[in-house]
């Protein structure tokens, strides 16, 4: 982890960083991809490209491609504010958001739910926002996908009931329903991250 974010703060702090979350499936790239649409010509937000070892082969999720080697070096490199593991891959957050962050712009960033203790401690202008979606739409946008089998889909489902009894999620968290019309969903989205500037 790089802690150009942590000396910042001695200097007197950064924009608003939004993570935002959610179970697989909950609707995190369409969200973001509204909200893009509507702020493209607000200079104040940045959408943050994450980095991700996988091919780029998902046309829902906007990233960048690296190999592990060059994650690796990436990482040993201190390019990423912070990086994680998750379903056999490496996800990294660059450094670069922090040249926006310093200037007092907002940066929205698709995050974990494991990532939020470490970022809520270096960041003191931090906020989530945590999607939520009715169990029985989740199953069935999971379904829909053609990417699991049932009982990989039962699995995740139970794993994010889990989680939600978690203590994860404190003052700094606005919860979000997506099960509705994703208009509904990107609207309220995009009023958090401008409101987030306001404050």
């Amino acid at each position: 982890m790089y802690d150009r974010s942590q000396e910042k703060q001695k200097q007197g702090g950064l924009g608003p960083l939004i993570l935002m979350v959610g179970p697989s499936g909950s609707g995190k790239d369409s969200l973001l991809d509204y909200a893009r649409e509507c702020l493209k010509d607000d200079p104040r937000v940045l959408f943050v490209r994450r980095c991700i070892t996988r091919e780029k082969d998902d046309p829902n999720e906007d990233h960048q491609s690296m190999s592990l080697a060059a994650f690796q070096k990436a990482e040993m490199a201190g390019d990423f504010v912070i990086s994680w593991g998750a379903h056999g891959l490496r996800y990294g957050l660059p450094v670069s958001m922090l040249d926006h962050l310093e200037k007092g712009g907002v940066a929205i960033a698709n995050g974990s739910r494991k990532t939020i203790p470490v970022l809520k401690d270096r960041f003191s202008n931090f906020k989530v926002i945590n999607l939520t979606v009715e169990p029985h739409i989740l199953a069935s946008r999971l379904a829909s996908r053609g990417r699991e089998t049932a009982e990989e889909i039962e699995k995740r489902l139970a794993r994010t009931k889990s989680l939600a009894r978690e203590e994860l999620f404190g003052d700094e968290t606005v919860h979000l329903d997506n099960s509705g019309e994703l208009a509904t969903a990107g609207k309220a989205l995009v009023e958090l991250i401008l409101s987030s500037i306001d404050q």
